[in-house]
């Protein structure tokens, strides 16, 4: 069973970090658009966030440029 009617093509890993950095006077998502392994294995090289605040997401983009809702998660 598909998640939606658009073909597997049209789905993207794509992995996101939900860390949220404090500045003094606004909260700011992490721009890091990936984990890349630092010295410490549970530490991101791009960011220095761990890796349980960064987050995989099979999305799809259809081709037609359609808006479709079909996400999966999975940390």
């Amino acid at each position: 069973m598909s998640c939606c009617a658009h073909g597997p093509a049209e789905h993207h890993v794509i992995q996101t970090c939900e860390q949220v950095i404090h500045y003094p006077s606004e909260d700011y998502p992490c721009l890091c658009s990936g984990f890349e392994q630092s010295a410490q294995p549970d530490v991101c090289m791009t960011c220095e966030h761990a890796l349980a605040r960064h987050a995989v997401m099979r999305v799809c983009r259809p081709d037609s440029d359609d808006f479709c809702e079909c996400r999966l998660v999975s940390a």
